[in-house]
């Protein structure tokens, strides 16, 4: 196998920087949004704005597993070009999504829908990714030393 060079993931790296800065940005909104409605921690109901602020947040927390996965994966396995442009569009979509949410529940189906899109482009070119490695793979050079080194006594 060939190591992984840099300059083959510099884009990718580009991208979950970006998101990091995205989940601080999300992160101080909520903050905010404390201060104004006079929510204090660790209450998370109180004012409907801010429920939808903070909704907004724990969604895009609980979907960021799945980002970078599928975002990493798809970058390693077939190309960082393509995989870092989903991931900007996702990122694009996800605060779409965020301000949907701040407005009314209705406004954030657009950027939850491109950036659903999103992830499952990420993850389709991630299997083909992987299947195109798994192919390429020579089977007998990689079971035959682990069969040799296996000894019965």
């Amino acid at each position: 196998m060939t190591p992984v060079r840099l300059e083959s993931i510099v884009f990718t790296g580009f991208v979950t920087l970006g998101s990091g800065i995205q989940l601080m940005y999300f992160a101080r909104r909520v903050y905010y949004a404390r201060e104004k409605y006079r929510i204090t921690y660790p209450a998370v109901t109180g004012n409907v704005a801010f429920e939808r602020i903070y909704t907004a947040q724990q969604n895009t927390l609980e979907w960021y597993p799945v980002f970078m996965t599928s975002l990493w994966t798809s970058s390693l396995f077939l190309h960082q070009v393509p995989a870092s442009i989903c991931g900007l569009i996702y990122m694009i979509s996800r605060h779409r999504y965020f301000d949907g949410c701040s407005h009314s529940m209705e406004e954030r189906q657009p950027g939850f829908y491109t950036g659903t899109r999103c992830l499952v482009a990420m993850s389709v070119m991630a299997a083909v990714g992987l299947l195109r490695t798994l192919l390429r793979m020579n089977w007998a050079d990689v079971t035959r030393p682990v069969f040799r080194s296996c000894r019965f006594r």
